[in-house]
């Protein structure tokens, strides 16, 4: 029976006695509801407050590393890890971290730092792959190419293209794997812009290779 097939009073005293049975139910509903939105939005805020303060934490070790204030870059390094690991911009400290230990040739201190940057943080997939790039690029400056070639299969589709396929050259050269190597040149010389002068570097790492095999074989024939 529909609620219209009432008169008004039948009407109200049955409203009435819903909510005497219900009404509380649904005012715990509403409240729960305005809290959860209340949380929600208190969470949104801190968030945004905590990435902020992880972007003027970073700016700040990047202004010391510009007046190459060592002490001040390494506490900024510090803080930005144990404090913003949640952010991207612990994944900066790091990457920053390691390129400053490259420089001085301690690999394992630039490994350190990007093998915890690859662990601890939940980065975009471009910052991943630069993580990544740079971690082949620590690895085959210490001489580990088919380290290098793991960090680079991690590196996503599409990312990076020309450096993941010079570097890939470098180290497929490294390990006499000649033919492949000339192939990820090849690949990185398509990815490379016209007027880029990375491309005369990477021609000339692809014509020390020598002529491919059937190529070499062919002209031995015809000179012969």
């Amino acid at each position: 029976m529909a609620l219209d097939d009432f008169d008004e009073h039948e009407q109200g005293e049955r409203v009435r006695q819903w909510l005497r049975q219900y009404g509380g139910v649904v005012l715990l509903g509403l409240a729960g509801g305005i809290a959860a939105l209340a949380g929600w939005q208190y969470w949104h805020t801190r968030e945004r407050a905590h990435a902020a303060e992880a972007q003027t934490e970073y700016q700040e070790l990047l202004e010391a590393r510009t007046r190459s204030d060592s002490p001040a870059v390494e506490a900024a390094v510090s803080r930005l890890r144990a404090e913003y690991a949640d952010t991207a911009y612990g994944a900066f400290a790091a990457l920053v971290q390691a390129r400053d230990a490259l420089d001085k040739s301690d690999y394992a201190a630039a490994e350190a730092a990007l093998e915890w940057a690859r662990s601890s943080t939940l980065a975009p997939p471009a910052l991943a792959a630069l993580v990544e790039l740079r971690l082949a690029q620590v690895r085959f400056a210490k001489g580990d190419a088919q380290g290098a070639l793991d960090a680079l299969a991690r590196v996503g589709a599409g990312l990076y293209k020309a450096p993941v396929a010079e570097l890939r050259g470098d180290a497929l050269s490294a390990l006499g794997r000649v033919d492949d190597a000339r192939a990820a040149y090849d690949e990185a010389l398509a990815a490379l812009e016209s007027g880029s002068p990375q491309r005369d570097f990477v021609s000339m790492k692809r014509d020390d290779l020598g002529a491919p095999a059937a190529a070499a074989g062919d002209a031995t024939e015809a000179a012969s």
